[in-house]
């Protein structure tokens, strides 16, 4: 019976954090199967020092160049990075931007933005992904910012990103203010998180 159960709780972990894993390609990043990541212990979040996401300068899916400028309006932002062949990264799109209207109904400074991390770069776009991210989006009905991320990105904070779908934290001056979160979490999961992200955000304002 103890074996039964442990079982149980195991294949529960599996299902509720999970990523998909990120193969580098001559046209980007492909995603093969599945695997599990547990995202950051409290512990290392709470032992984490910032660091500047840098001076870039993205795009959005509409062509205009987006920088850290982006970050200033909201006292905290969570970055997630995705590819149009994760479905980790897909299916949770929807609950992410409920979560975001939801806290900002609330008149929480909070925002969400994406990086889809096989478009290619501002420099060389991949169209076919393009669409193909875009017709994603649309589906999702995804209504917060989406970049095609430049070199200062790719070779800085986003560098070496092996599994997705990786989520990080964004404050209002564009530090890094987290560890990663890698793999898809329900919302609940998600809301809790973001909470605690928020919260601990404001008392380090505050000191």
């Amino acid at each position: 019976m103890k074996k039964i159960i442990a079982l149980f709780l195991l294949l529960m972990m599996v299902l509720n954090l999970a990523a998909c894993g990120n193969s580098a390609t001559d046209e980007g990043a492909s995603v093969n199967g599945g695997t599990t990541q547990q995202e950051s212990s409290t512990s290392e979040q709470s032992q984490f020092e910032s660091t500047p996401l840098g001076d870039f300068s993205a795009q959005d899916f509409e062509g205009n160049t987006v920088t850290k400028e982006i970050f200033a309006d909201y006292d905290l932002t969570m970055v997630n990075l995705w590819t149009t062949t994760c479905s980790y990264c897909i299916e949770e799109m929807p609950l992410l931007n409920e979560l975001r209207q939801e806290f900002q109904e609330d008149s929480v400074s909070f925002n969400i933005i994406s990086v889809c991390m096989d478009v290619g770069n501002t420099d060389e776009v991949n169209e076919e992904n393009l669409k193909k991210a875009k017709e994603i989006i649309k589906t999702a009905g995804v209504e917060y910012p989406t970049l095609i991320p430049d070199s200062v990105l790719l070779e800085g904070r986003l560098n070496g990103v092996q599994a997705f779908p990786e989520s990080f934290f964004v404050d209002s001056e564009g530090n890094v203010v987290s560890e990663p979160y890698v793999g898809a979490m329900p919302k609940n999961h998600w809301r809790v998180t973001m909470n605690n992200e928020i919260e601990k955000n404001a008392q380090e304002g505050n000191e």
